[in-house]
């Protein structure tokens, strides 16, 4: 690897560590030293800010010694190799150094050969970690043991039209299926049931043994591919003819007689109707879930188009239209909103289209759920009209209800950014005071205010310093040390008195803290 990875050097001895980095030729071995530490409380604010990829800290250390912040960095940052060396050879050290997986334990004074020799071995490890990511044959690897489970998601994605058209024909190679070969395309629904008297013990297992049966008499049928949906087994069939459907659902009716043969089971199969584009299959998979709903009537094989007859088009929101719809409300800019309201809206535009009314009912159901689950007033959604009736009945032109819904999107959409922000500020402030009431507590954690906001530390974090404009550790210290400012020239308490009400046990760090914030010792700053 050619860049050079960082080190963070800590040793409560500035001469010690300004003498391990002058001694060793860093950047020969790979390495450079972007930061150090005097104790692992000041590694730790430290390794936030710079992110090391190597820690070389002394054990014996105040405040927070070498084995505690490795102890630490292996629950917050287990990535980071550790290098300990000290000037006692402590076999319980180097016991607890390797219960923390630390990857060198070497004594004082350091050697720079050794160290040289130490850290071209860490070089290496970091070196091939990153190969081994980053290694082709690895990952094409890795691929390919995924590819079943990858073939599958795409596939039902397809089939519920989650899949954007033009990444069809991308995935469709890049999973090597051969579906696309096909001028036309027909989805089926099988699902299996037992009989009363049948031995299965696991309906998983009878779903699994279907699908076995299906692909050993489908390998002479053409291009297919079977798949487990939740609720039974998805085939879809590639044809080159749409004449070549008749023989399919003779092929079902054949299945269905082995699987009663073969499995002492029953199958009901229904089949949608063919489609010319395969990113419509979606619809003939929709409609093979509705000719199952046939089969007590119309027997154990079941062609949609048998049992209801060709409609004009009508409107359908997908499940797909749905999830960008709420999507757009909740996090995209004007221009997403549009985008998916006039791609929703188009569709009342095309040529004789049933069902306007109810499609439009369920746009407004999916944004009324949004503004309900958000907690937003729903006269943001109806306004002047008092309900659904309101607005089917006043809004009749298509572009008018598309220019009507964009209007009501945005004002959604802004209302929940609005809404974001004050709860993020409101989430700060109320972090901000529960601080300010327990600095004073010396176990005082940022565990115990994620705990008290119920949030994770991650996202309390990675919120509070974005909002703050500093880690929470800098504002906790940043408040201890007002304070203690406060007190040192207002009060007569001696300095370790002024420790405690601050929050620290051990008046010396108090010092060391208070002296890194303001330049001078307590004494010091009382006497200006």
């Amino acid at each position: 690897m050619n860049e050079l990875y960082k080190i963070l050097l800590v040793d409560d001895e500035a001469e010690v560590r300004t003498s391990i980095i002058k001694k060793i030729d860093w950047s020969a071995v790979g390495f450079q030293v972007v930061g150090d530490a005097e104790n692992g409380l000041d590694a730790m604010d430290k390794i936030e800010q710079i992110e090391p990829d190597v820690v070389l800290t002394d054990i014996r250390m105040p405040y927070m010694d070498g084995l505690e912040l490795a102890e630490q960095l292996q629950k917050v940052r287990p990535s980071i190799k550790i290098v300990l060396f000290s000037g006692y050879d402590d076999f319980e050290y180097a016991k607890k150094a390797i219960q923390l997986n630390i990857i060198e334990y070497i004594l004082k004074p350091v050697n720079a050969t050794e160290m040289m020799g130490i850290l071209e071995r860490i070089r290496k490890t970091l070196d091939e970690e990153i190969q081994r990511l980053r290694d082709l044959t690895n990952l094409q690897e890795i691929f390919r043991k995924n590819l079943p489970i990858l073939r599958e998601k795409f596939l039902s994605n397809l089939v519920k039209g989650e899949v954007e058209p033009s990444d069809v024909p991308v995935l469709m190679q890049e999973y090597g299926l051969s579906l696309s070969e096909g001028r036309c395309w027909v989805a089926a629904k099988v699902v299996a049931q037992d009989r009363e008297d049948a031995t299965w013990k696991s309906g998983n297992l009878l779903s699994v043994s279907v699908q076995g049966l299906l692909e050993d008499r489908l390998k002479d049928f053409g291009i297919y591919h079977c798949f487990q949906r939740p609720s039974g087994i998805c085939v879809i069939v590639a044809m080159q003819e749409e004449k070549e459907l008749q023989a399919l659902t003779m092929f079902f009716r054949e299945v269905s007689r082995e699987a009663r043969k073969i499995l002492d089971c029953s199958l009901v199969v229904g089949i949608g109707r063919i489609v010319e584009r395969i990113e419509e299959l979606s619809k003939s998979y929709a409609e093979a879930r509705e000719a199952v709903a046939y089969s007590p009537t119309a027997g154990d094989v079941v062609f949609i188009a048998d049992v209801e007859p060709k409609k004009d088009t009508i409107l359908h929101l997908y499940e797909k239209d749905e999830k960008e719809l709420s999507h757009a409300l909740k996090f995209g800019d004007e221009e997403m909103i549009q985008s998916c309201v006039e791609s929703i809206c188009g569709r009342i535009q095309q040529p004789k289209p049933k069902g306007v009314q109810a499609y439009i009912i369920d746009i407004l159901s999916v944004i009324l759920r949004v503004v309900q689950k958000n907690g937003l007033d729903e006269k943001i959604v109806f306004g002047k009209y008092a309900d659904y009736n309101g607005v089917l009945t006043d809004i009749q032109d298509a572009q008018a209800m598309q220019d009507w819904l964009c209007k009501v999107c945005f004002a959604i959409s802004g209302s929940l950014y609005r809404e974001r922000v004050g709860t993020t500020h409101n989430m700060i402030e109320k972090a901000k005071r529960f601080i300010a009431e327990n600095y004073a507590n010396s176990a005082f954690s940022l565990e115990m205010v994620c705990s008290y906001l119920h949030i994770s530390t991650a996202y309390f974090s990675t919120v509070f310093k974005k909002e703050v404009g500093e880690s929470y550790i800098s504002y906790l210290t940043g408040i201890r040390m007002e304070k203690a400012a406060m007190l040192l020239k207002e009060t007569d308490d001696k300095t370790y008195q002024i420790a405690a009400k601050v929050g620290y046990d051990e008046p010396n760090y108090f010092g060391y803290v208070f002296k890194k914030k303001f330049g001078v010792s307590p004494n010091k700053f009382r006497g200006k």
